[in-house]
Formats: C-alpha cells, sequence, structure tokens
C-alpha cells in the first residue's frame, strides 16, 4: 500500500498544473499564491526553531489559534491550510504579526513535499485532526522531525477503510511521538492500530478565544427585526431555510433571516435561489444593507460571524441535513444562542450530545420540524445559559493540552 501509494502521487505531480489551473477559473484557489501548494514560495524561515503548524480549513485553525498563541513568543511558526476562507481568516486573526508565516499546504507528492521540506527544514510538525498526509508523514520521519497530531479525530468510514490497510496505517501512526484525541470514540479507532502513542485529552473546538468573539456594536439598528441565523449553509439548506422563513413569516411579520453561506464563491447560486423565493432581500459584507422590508440578507465576507450571531438567539447550523457531518457548534452556544441542527452531525458527535443534554440544540429533520421547534422557543421566549460552562470545559483543555506539547516542545 505505501509503495503503491507513493507511485501514483509521484505520477498525480504530472497533472496538478492543469487541475490548479481549473481550481482558479472555479476561484478555488488563489491565482497569485497557488504555486505553494507545489512547494514553491518567496517567503523563508529566520534563525529561530520553526514549528510547523498544519490544519485543512476554518474549524480547524480556529481550534488551534490558542496553542499557537501560547509558542508564537519564542518559535518562528509556519501555518499551512488548504482553503481560501482559512486563509482570509488568518489574515484576520494574525495581520503584522512577528513569528508567523502563512502558506498553502503541500500537495502530498514526492517531489513536492522534498521540496517543501528542503526549503523550510521544520524543526517539529503538529498536524491536526484527521490531516494523515503519508508521504509528508515518512518523509519527516525519515529526518527525524518530531510529529505531534493534535485534536485528532478518525471518523467511523475512514477507521473502516483503514482496517482494510491495518499495517500500513500502523506503521504510518508509528511516525508520531504522540496522537492527543479529541474523543474517546476516535481514541478506541486510533487504538486498534497498536500504537502506545494515543492519548484522550478532548476537543479544542470547546475553547473560546475572547479576542474572537465580537462585542455588539452599539451603533448597529436592528430595525426592531426578530433575528434567526442560517450558518454554515451548504447546498440545499438555503432552500430549507428560506422555505421555514416563507411560512413563518405569516406568524412574524418582522422576522429576518440572515444566511452565512460556508463557501462564498456559491453566493450566484443562493442569489438565484433566493430570486426565485420572490422575497425581499439584500447581500452585503457585513450586517448592514438591508431595510425593514428585507426577508433575507446574504452575507458575501469572512469575519463577521461572531458579531452577526450575537444578534440572534436562534440559529440553525449547516452541513447537518445533508452528510457532510455537521459545523463546530461551541462558538455559536458560547452566546447563548438556541442551535436547531439536522441529523448529519457526526464530526462532532460529543460535542452534540453535551449540547443537547444541556437543552442547547434541538436536531430536526424537516422544514415543518425546524418551523414548529423555532415557533415554539420564540413564543415561550426560551433562553438558555450554557457560556460558564463552556469557559470551564475549553479552559482545562487548553491546559492539559499545552501541558503535553511542552514535554515535546521545548521553549
Amino acid at each position: 500500500m505505501r509503495i503503491t501509494y507513493y507511485l501514483l502521487t509521484s505520477l498525480v505531480y504530472y497533472l496538478l498544473y492543469p487541475y490548479l489551473y481549473l481550481r482558479i477559473l472555479k476561484k478555488k484557489e488563489s491565482k497569485y499564491r497557488f504555486r505553494e501548494k507545489l512547494g514553491i514560495s518567496s517567503k523563508a524561515r529566520n534563525s529561530e526553531k520553526l514549528i510547523w503548524f498544519h490544519c485543512s480549513s476554518i474549524g480547524e485553525l480556529k481550534s488551534i489559534f490558542p496553542v499557537i498563541d501560547h509558542y508564537i513568543k519564542k518559535n518562528q511558526i509556519l501555518l499551512t491550510t488548504s482553503t481560501l476562507s482559512s486563509s482570509e481568516v488568518f489574515s484576520q486573526k494574525y495581520l503584522n504579526t512577528n513569528n508567523i508565516i502563512h502558506q498553502f499546504a503541500p500537495i502530498d507528492c514526492p517531489q513536492i513535499i522534498k521540496k517543501f521540506f528542503s526549503k523550510w527544514k521544520p524543526d517539529f510538525i503538529i498536524f491536526t485532526e484527521s490531516e494523515i498526509w503519508p508521504n509528508q508523514i515518512f518523509h519527516a520521519s525519515k529526518l527525524n522531525i518530531p510529529i505531534i497530531l493534535l485534536n485528532a479525530r478518525i471518523s467511523t468510514k475512514s477507521y473502516l477503510n483503514w482496517k482494510l490497510f491495518k499495517s500500513t496505517m500502523t506503521s504510518i501512526l508509528k511516525c508520531f511521538s504522540l496522537i492527543l484525541c479529541q474523543s474517546i470514540k476516535s481514541k478506541s479507532y486510533f487504538d486498534y492500530f497498536q500504537s502506545n502513542n494515543i492519548e484522550f485529552i478532548g476537543n479544542l473546538k470547546f475553547i473560546i478565544k475572547k479576542d474572537l468573539v465580537s462585542k455588539i456594536d452599539n451603533k448597529i439598528d436592528t430595525l426592531n427585526k426578530l433575528i434567526f441565523v442560517a450558518l454554515s449553509t451548504h447546498k440545499t439548506e438555503e432552500v430549507f431555510c428560506i422555505n421555514v422563513h416563507k411560512s413563518l413569516k405569516k406568524n412574524y411579520p418582522n422576522l429576518l433571516t440572515i444566511i452565512i453561506p460556508r463557501h462564498i464563491n456559491r453566493l450566484p447560486e443562493i442569489k438565484k435561489i433566493i430570486q426565485n423565493s420572490e422575497l425581499n432581500y439584500s447581500i452585503s459584507e457585513s450586517f448592514s444593507n438591508f431595510t425593514d422590508k428585507t426577508d433575507v440578507l446574504i452575507i458575501n465576507s469572512y469575519g463577521v460571524t461572531e458579531k452577526i450571531i450575537k444578534l440572534s438567539k436562534y440559529v440553525f447550523i449547516g452541513g447537518s441535513l445533508i452528510d457532510h457531518g455537521g459545523q463546530n457548534p461551541i462558538e455559536v452556544a458560547y452566546n447563548n444562542s438556541i442551535i436547531f441542527h439536522g441529523p448529519y452531525v457526526h464530526n462532532f458527535t460529543e460535542i452534540y450530545e453535551f449540547l443537547n443534554k444541556e437543552k442547547v440544540s434541538f436536531e430536526i429533520k424537516s422544514e415543518s420540524d425546524l418551523i414548529d421547534q423555532l415557533s415554539e422557543k420564540i413564543n415561550n421566549n426560551q433562553s438558555v445559559n450554557i457560556k460558564d460552562k463552556i469557559i470551564k470545559i475549553g479552559d482545562e483543555i487548553l491546559l492539559k493540552t499545552i501541558n503535553k506539547l511542552d514535554l515535546y516542545i521545548i521553549n
């Protein structure tokens, strides 16, 4: 399996330029920075020790901010991510910050990985969640570079697939100095592959940094709107929420639904959906550009989510009505908002189990289900108070994580 993967990814290398150009045309890659994924960069490390953090997208990136902040003062940080949206979130957080560089993650082809390691020469590597790339891992192990898998997660589907290649997965996991799991379930899956460096710590996504949660701007005028937020929506979920709005509008004429899509490059598609609904709508980069007649406000930028969430007690979290696995609900719960979600939340099973038990989140399976539950919460003026519990859990997880990492990373 290992040799086959190496040979296949070596061949894939010669197809990457047309593949990346196609993604640029679809606005899924940066036309200025796409070469970073090929291991080409004009940036360089300095003489300090370099810690390479890698995560995939926005959720993983936000979860490791507190860990990065702990090490950034005494080490140079190289942070790699895979998506355009994550690079924008990085810029908002670390603009003009010393000791940290962002690059798009190298594609896991041997030719690229050799080039990447030769340029950056990381002293320590921290991958997150399910970011397990064999060529990178084996190359780092060959160079005796310590690797940690942080907030490690393995889905049931991935576990069943890897069981077919148990010896390969075992050899990959043995390259890690430490694997810190986000759930007991994931730990049990990793344990199957007979590695002795696996521990359960808890999910870093419980950690909320205070500088990530915006204060309400006193100048914001909500026009006495009843605000319902549809957050991180995926394809088909916008139609779902728009239909819910049309039904609820009969009883709540001041209802404003704010849609924050997971990927803003889908805006033309969403715009067409809302035009067909015959509702009044506005498109804005922030909570603005709407009137008293606006039914639906579509947000077309990143970085304003926290501020908008603070304006609403009622939030639907997307990626849960389709088999995507859900999105992280912790920031929403931190705001003491009531959460609605679909049945597909397997990426955050234990978090949702906690929030369901605390009567903060509620599963919905149909439009009528959301209409009924949302109406009930509005009519009863139902509220929740979970913020303090989340802070306590997050602080404990962060402390345990840093204590473990400090055993391997000497400042």
